[in-house]
């Protein structure tokens, strides 16, 4: 979980170093910007909790996409999205820290690319992996904005 809270300050202060006036500048064509981007971070600890709290695959319906999407959107700023982030990501590490150990093998079906099993185990990790996705995405926009720094 060290690892996880290290991801979340991670990509919060990279994003929290772009100017707002380009949280949503588009690098190249469908490139995603820095806010699209943690607007997912922001809302991912909650999508991931009863996964790992009840160990079963979301529901991932156009419904449930469009309701993602909506609920996504509604942090619109760099801000509120850091504010999500925060709380969501420290619900999910307390579920994490009281997983039992004897599940961690447990396999589960998630519904991405046409279903993909993985262990137990590996979904714990999934919003950590997550968050250090899209920090290097972040990453290279501040790099395309001729931001040298190290944040």
């Amino acid at each position: 979980m060290r690892a996880t809270q290290k991801a979340l300050d991670d990509v919060c202060r990279a994003a929290m170093s772009v100017p707002a006036d380009k949280a949503e500048w588009v690098p190249m064509g469908d490139a995603r910007t820095v806010l699209s981007q943690m607007q997912e971070v922001a809302t991912a600890g909650r999508w991931f909790t009863p996964i790992v709290r009840d160990r079963k695959p979301p529901e991932f319906d156009e419904h449930a996409r469009k309701e993602a999407i909506r609920i996504r959107q509604s942090f619109d700023t760099i801000e509120k999205c850091v504010g999500a982030a925060r709380d969501s990501t420290s619900d999910l590490c307390q579920i994490i820290a009281a997983f039992p150990d004897s599940a961690l093998e447990d396999e589960m079906v998630l519904p991405f690319g046409g279903g993909v099993v993985m262990t137990m185990a590996d979904v714990l990790g999934m919003h950590h992996w997550n968050m250090v996705y899209h920090l290097g995405q972040i990453n290279q926009i501040q790099l395309m904005l001729g931001d040298r720094e190290m944040h």
